[in-house]
């Protein structure tokens, strides 16, 4: 029979043998990596405390060997159901042009001046929301950087249009900080500056939409 004494010791020793196990296996101790890019991209639609974000939309635009530049602004609801909207403005041959657009119950509402001053609705499974930025391919963990806003995981993805983005979310909470849309060679930014502001988003009246 084992004395106390043994017994102690042979306890203290597993208790250590244990310890290194759960080192080698990545336990208590172990630096954890990132989350996988499929993760960070979604973390903005599981944060529970997002309710809404604001954005700044700045792009360029290559039409015919001209280059324009916009600028704008636009937000996203992320409770269900979610929704979207944004509108920028540039000037093209010294007029200025502005395309707004609303994303809501599976309609995108679209409104361009000059124009006939009506509000184009069309049924859409791609319009912008909280998914618009889950990704659906080429996904891709980037690294982490650190932003004005915060420390944030960098990941890239294309949407189901097959448009390539790259996204930054924030490490501590989840929150979106800015996205970067790449299509057919032109980009947009969009830099979020407020969150849970209340904002709402609304079909525009209907006598002002004609179905497109």
């Amino acid at each position: 029979m084992s004395s106390p004494r043994v017994t102690k010791v042979l306890r203290f020793a597993a208790a250590i043998a244990a310890g290194s196990l759960l080192s080698a296996c990545g336990g208590p101790g172990t630096p954890l990596g990132p989350p996988s890019p499929q993760d960070i991209l979604a973390k903005p639609v599981h944060a529970s405390s997002l309710k809404d974000g604001h954005f700044l939309v700045t792009g360029k635009f290559t039409n015919n060997g001209s280059t324009v530049g916009l600028n704008g602004d636009g937000a996203l609801l992320y409770k269900s159901p979610g929704a979207g909207r944004f509108k920028f403005q540039t000037t093209v041959a010294a007029q200025q042009v502005s395309f707004e657009d609303i994303s809501v119950n599976g309609t995108d509402y679209t409104l361009t001046v000059p124009g006939n001053g009506k509000w184009v609705a069309k049924a859409s499974t791609s319009g912008l929301g909280p998914n618009s930025f889950s990704g659906v391919s080429a996904f891709k963990y980037v690294g982490e950087e650190s932003l004005p806003s915060g420390k944030a995981w960098h990941a890239s993805a294309s949407d189901k249009d097959g448009n390539p983005f790259d996204a930054w979310i924030r490490e501590n909470d989840g929150y979106p900080l800015k996205y970067v849309i790449m299509q057919q060679g032109n980009s947009l930014t969009l830099t979020f500056d407020k969150y849970n502001t209340g904002v709402a988003i609304a079909p525009p009246p209907a006598s002002q939409v004609v179905k497109g």
